[in-house]
């Protein structure tokens, strides 16, 4: 018997970024309309033989957030980038990171997923990034990604806002290296920092009327993140927005979400940052704009869950 073919729909998209159909962009609305969208839900036995991959791979997972010498693989893997982009011409292809594989199964509205498009995560990725820098950064004057990275993000935005100030952040020389080589290329008003979330420069400035975002980057610090914190409530920045695996947003009596926490846990990813969020926005010292699951990740967790949040202006 033939699988059923399903599609994303644009209906599917708003309710998977928490809005409404008529909030999406004609710009997102003109990249879903040109892409592959269908899929397959897994059942039965293939839908098992994900299970037992899954509980495979948590078992034999030997990385761990956080541990000596993850600073030397992240410097590692953005020089290859750095040298891809120079060695391909200044392809910005090369700047995709290399953690989004193709031809991967999918979480997707509770269920497995096999897309027809071996491209389905960094497609279905780029239209909710178009969609959240639409409707959330376009009335500040500065934005700045900590834990950028190759600076894969920061392009996106110098296209769609060429006239702001674009600032990319990262803990290794190779990534600094390669976001100031893509605004000297490009011509955009891009610069990077070297910049360590945990232990931040107390020195380094937020410009006033400014936007901060993460992608995949708290998650990186392994539950320490009260010193980012601390730093963003002393830069007192417009809006922060985290785009990151949040724990606190599975249901533990879901089979597939169970699994997503055993392997998050096993590795050491960060947990309780919502919850701190949570008790601050309680104590008055922010105001959480929006949580939103999405219901979309890779095959062991899923990573776009957003949270956006500013903190409270002291009054003098």
């Amino acid at each position: 018997m033939q699988k059923e073919i399903s599609e994303v729909t644009l209906e599917d998209f708003a309710r998977s970024f928490g809005t409404t159909v008529e909030d999406i962009p004609d710009d997102c609305r003109e990249l879903i309309a040109k892409t592959d969208f269908r899929y397959k839900i897994l059942e039965g036995e293939e839908r098992d033989r994900v299970l037992l991959d899954v509980l495979k791979k948590i078992e034999s997972d030997t990385q761990i957030i956080g541990a000596a010498g993850r600073q030397d693989v992240w410097e590692q893997g953005w020089e290859g980038n750095l040298q891809d982009f120079i060695n391909s011409g200044y392809n910005l292809d090369t700047l995709t990171p290399k953690f989004i594989r193709p031809n991967q199964v999918i979480r997707f509205k509770g269920n497995y997923i096999m897309p027809s498009n071996p491209m389905f995560e960094l497609d279905y990725f780029r239209v909710f990034r178009r969609w959240l820098f639409n409707k959330y950064l376009r009335d500040v004057d500065s934005i700045y990604e900590f834990g950028c990275g190759t600076g894969f993000n920061l392009v996106e935005l110098a296209q769609l806002y060429p006239e702001k100030k674009l600032h990319g952040l990262d803990f290794v020389p190779s990534s600094r290296d390669l976001v100031n080589k893509i605004g000297e290329v490009y011509g955009w008003k891009i610069t990077g920092y070297l910049f360590d979330m945990l232990s931040p420069d107390e020195n380094f400035e937020i410009e006033n009327n400014s936007a901060i975002f993460t992608i995949g980057a708290i998650e990186q610090l392994a539950g320490n993140f009260e010193p980012f914190l601390q730093f963003l409530f002393k830069s007192s920045p417009e809006l922060c927005i985290h785009i990151e695996p949040t724990i606190e947003l599975y249901d533990e009596n879901n089979l597939i979400d169970y699994l997503a926490m055993k392997f998050h846990r096993k590795r050491g990813y960060t947990e309780n940052y919502l919850t701190r969020l949570r008790e601050l926005e309680a104590q008055n010292r922010i105001e959480i704009l929006k949580v939103k699951r999405p219901f979309f990740g890779g095959l062991y967790m899923e990573g776009y869950s957003h949270m956006i949040w500013k903190p409270m202006k002291v009054q003098v």
